[in-house]
């Protein structure tokens, strides 16, 4: 279901292809509304028509607002986001769902934890695992060891300017 990225309500035209309009916004802003249904942004006012968002990174933008997590029961990144963007590049991956939650990227070899986004991690999931670790500290301490919780991509979004 589309929903308005303005007030959140589903009072929303798909005009052409990306472009959408909120009923509800152009009525209480007494003009018209449009936004991209991919990724969430007004449309540019003024621009040639076109039924493709125009607006940068909006293919990026659109894959970390996809809801779609990941499910495996098996899989160190259950929970996570389908998409993230590596901190380094931006670049668009997904995890294996084999061994642990760090991953490196293939394109700028960033390192960083699928669950948290932290390039330095253990993925420690819990306090028992943690406690672990104390005696071993001494080998770690160029990590974060508070516990790894799986984080959504509004921070990425953020660091990125989308």
């Amino acid at each position: 279901m589309n929903k308005c990225p303005s007030c959140d309500q589903s009072n929303v035209g798909v005009l052409d292809g990306q472009c959408a309009v909120c009923k509800s916004c152009s009525k209480s802003k007494r003009s018209v509304f449009q936004f991209c249904l991919a990724c969430q942004r007004e449309w540019p006012r003024n621009t040639p028509t076109t039924n493709s968002c125009m607006l940068p990174n909006c293919a990026l933008r659109a894959a970390l607002l996809n809801k779609t997590k990941i499910t495996d029961p098996h899989s160190s990144a259950r929970g996570c986001p389908y998409f993230r963007a590596c901190p380094g590049c931006k670049a668009l991956l997904t995890h294996n769902g084999e061994g642990c939650p760090n991953i490196i990227c293939p394109h700028c070899s960033t390192p960083f934890c699928f669950r948290c986004l932290r390039q330095r991690c253990l993925g420690l999931g819990s306090i028992e695992a943690l406690g672990i670790l104390t005696n071993r500290l001494t080998r770690f301490q160029d990590y974060d060891i508070t516990p790894c919780r799986v984080v959504d991509n509004k921070q990425s979004l953020t660091v990125f300017g989308l």
